[in-house]
């Protein structure tokens, strides 16, 4: 009886090796920031910039929060206040704007374009009902 009871614990103990190393690498939420943007750069836009999310979805978990940061050299780096996500990628002469977040929660998507010291546009959340609109104003050139 122990034979078998020591038989079946060890292929147990096999068949939970096997199934946890045969499972896919889990998928990152966001997309990883690329070496380098698929545009030309342009510090046409370099400076200070501040500004806002907004929800229209209503659900209590899309909170409002304000957008800061920075434009240099055509880089561009903003942060969301209220859980610190930043959003960096660049932006070209034309106002064409490509961010990636580094949240491991959420999966961000931002999409927008600058037009007189205004950057807008939209944003939605791929694991959340949150989406809506962002802007960012020009508040001083670097």
């Amino acid at each position: 009886m122990k034979k078998w009871l020591a038989a079946a614990i060890a292929l147990a103990v096999f068949a939970f090796i096997v199934s946890n190393s045969t499972k896919p690498e889990r998928t990152p939420i966001n997309e990883a920031l690329p070496d380098s943007p698929p545009f030309i750069v342009s510090n046409h836009f370099d400076g200070n910039w501040q500004g806002k999310r907004v929800d229209v979805s209503g659900d209590s978990i899309c909170s409002p929060t304000s957008i800061i940061g920075t434009i240099k050299d055509g880089i561009v780096s903003l942060r969301l206040k209220y859980n610190n996500t930043l959003l960096k990628g660049w932006i070209a002469d034309s106002g064409e704007l490509v961010l990636y977040a580094d949240s491991q929660r959420w999966g961000y998507r931002f999409t927008g374009s600058a037009n007189h010291g205004r950057i807008e546009g939209e944003w939605k959340v791929t694991n959340a009902p949150c989406h809506g609109t962002w802007y960012v104003e020009a508040q001083s050139s670097q």
